[in-house]
Formats: C-alpha cells, structure tokens, sequence
C-alpha cells in the first residue's frame, strides 16, 4: 500500500466531502466543497500514465463544473500558464495538473518547473521541450521562435485512412506553455497570444503568483506593512529587453521623486548590474534612497536552496562578494528589495 497524501483544506471554504483516489501504489485524498478543487500534494513518481489518468478522475469527483480541457482534436487549445515560484510538481494547483496530465506538448521556461518534473504527470508521448530564455545566455530560445513553435505544434495534422475514406486530425490538440512566475508579468506573452489570434488558436492562460510578490514573502520579507508606514511598492524589470541592467539605463526615471515606500526588482542577479543600480539609487537626488536605505536580495525564493542577503544600498553588494567570494558574478535568479520592510525577516 502506498502512502497517502492529503489536499489541505481551504481557509475560505466549507469542507464536507472526503474523496480518495488511487494512482497505482500512490493514494490521493482530498477534501472539497462545492466550490471545485484545491491544491493537490502528492509525489507523482509513479508510472506517468497512471498518474495522469488518476488526475483527471479526482478531477472529475471534486469539480461541479469539470471544463478544465476543452480540447478536442478538432480543436487545438494552447494552455498559458504559470507555475509561481514552484519547481516541484507537487505544489502545482490541480487545474494545473489536469492540464499538464492531458498534455500533448509541454513548452517550459528555465525558471517553470525542470523536465524530470513535468515527465512525472503528462503522458507518455508528450513531447517535452525546453524553450528557456536567460538574459546573458547567447544560445536562448528567441521569443519570435517560441511563437512560431506554438502555432506549429497547434496547426500540425496527421492523416488517416479508413472504410476507403482519408481523414486528417490535430497532432497535438493540448498544448501547454508552462511559464515561471506570473504568464503576463514580465512573462512576454503577449506576443505569444497575438500569434496564438493571428492563426485563430484557442488559448487559456491561468495566472500564479510572481516572483515579485512572492519572492519577498517568501523571505518574510512583506510588501507592506503598517507599523513601519510602508503601504506602496512599485515592481520594475532589472534589465531591459536589450539585456541592458536598469541602473545603466532606466528610461530616465526620477528615482529620487518616485512617491512609493519600496521597489522591487526582478531579473537583477547579475551581481554587477546589483551594483549600478544599488549606485543609482543612492546618488539620486534627495533622500528618498540612500547608502542607508535597508535592502535585501533573495535568491532562488521558495526553493531548497533559498538564500537571502539582508544589508543596506551601501553594503549589499560588499555582502554579497564576502560571502559568495569576489570573483562571484551572479545570484540569479533573484528579487531586490528597496526599502524599510526589507529590515523584517517574519519567516
């Protein structure tokens, strides 16, 4: 007998029913309400066949209304999602896992969840390609290449003869583009949905929480907080899409008159781009930002291997290199946090 896993009930919700469901060795129990699924929590390490067939049944049990896949193979349909901060298939949404248990093509990003993860739940056959872009990696996917590739795997057809009659149908009716983070915050898909429209493709996209968001959360670190009058933050992309960091180039902003308690940046972990920011910061006019001002860099966030550096503008970078060595160039992936609610560590 397997072990059993449980779906933690929901805050929000009125729990009545106990569902189990078995996937080979593996037990599946959830608590639901009418309301539909929760967060499944369970090491899909079995046959990926069976795992991806036990998903879909427990789906079925605990929604009222199971439209989760709408594809047919006379329909192609793109899934756009995000993944959050998880690297691990075990804290992804159940929605999220019945889509990917149906999947026919997985498209993910380097900061989505690894293959090894993502071959424990889709079925066998489902071709699963990594599509990754890193700022400073010459050999990233081109952004123009991963449109191409939605709209080639979603209008692929493959012909049948049968009863002296010739057919044809979709190759690959579910489609998945599994994105790190938040699909639309900083996560370039619009380009992605316009070719998507251009070629008539149906598509959802399903949300997750951001790095920005999470990120700091993650490193007990909240965005806002009353007592130390912090009730606005501003996110801003650490470099730009040249791959130019922002405290090179920022566009022209006014640091010193942006009326926001902190600024979170993503897409900052090269160690010398920290450190033309963190100098930006500090010489703009007025004293909003100084050498003074509590910051903190959180690496990898909510991952085995999370590491958070807490320090002020003046010495961040100084404690960084002291503890990773001077020759270090990069924390990535990391999310800088400006401001008073960077000296809080709730964890």
């Amino acid at each position: 007998m397997g072990a059993a896993y449980c779906f933690p009930p929901s805050r929000h919700r009125h729990f009545q029913l106990l569902h189990c469901q078995s996937i080979g060795s593996i037990q599946l129990t959830a608590q639901s309400s009418n309301e539909g699924a929760d967060i499944i929590d369970a090491a899909a390490t079995n046959s990926a066949p069976s795992v991806a067939e036990g998903i879909s049944s427990l789906l079925a049990r605990l929604s009222d209304n199971n439209e989760v896949l709408q594809s047919t193979h006379e329909s192609p349909r793109v899934y756009i999602i995000g993944t959050g901060l998880s690297n691990e298939v075990i804290s992804l949404p159940l929605t999220t896992l019945s889509i990917l248990a149906n999947a026919d093509v997985v498209l993910h990003d380097s900061l989505s969840l690894p293959a090894s993860e993502i071959r424990k739940v889709v079925p066998t056959g489902c071709v699963v390609r990594s599509v990754g872009k890193r700022g400073d990696d010459k050999d990233s996917v081109l952004q123009s290449e991963i449109d191409e590739l939605m709209v080639q795997y979603a209008t692929e057809f493959t012909a049948s003869v049968g009863n002296g009659e010739s057919s044809s149908e979709f190759m690959y009716p579910n489609i998945v583009r599994l994105k790190g983070g938040d699909p639309f915050l900083f996560g370039r898909s619009r380009t992605e949905i316009d070719a998507l429209r251009d070629n008539d493709i149906s598509y959802r996209v399903i949300p997750n929480l951001s790095s920005s968001v999470a990120g700091p959360h993650f490193a007990g670190i909240p965005l806002t907080d009353p007592l130390l009058k912090a009730d606005s933050f501003a996110v801003f992309s650490g470099t730009n899409a040249d791959g130019i960091g922002i405290g090179t180039d920022d566009g022209g902003r006014d640091w010193g008159d942006m009326a926001v308690d902190t600024l979170i940046f993503l897409m900052i972990g090269r160690v010398d781009k920290l450190d033309q920011l963190r100098t930006k910061l500090i010489d703009s006019r007025g004293d909003r930002w100084t050498a003074q001002t509590n910051c903190a860099v959180v690496q990898s966030a909510g991952r085995a291997e999370q590491q958070v550096w807490r320090a002020t503008l003046g010495n961040i970078v100084e404690n960084i290199q002291e503890y990773l060595g001077e020759d270090s160039s990069t924390v990535s992936p990391a999310v800088f946090v400006v401001g008073r609610v960077a000296s809080l560590d709730l964890t």
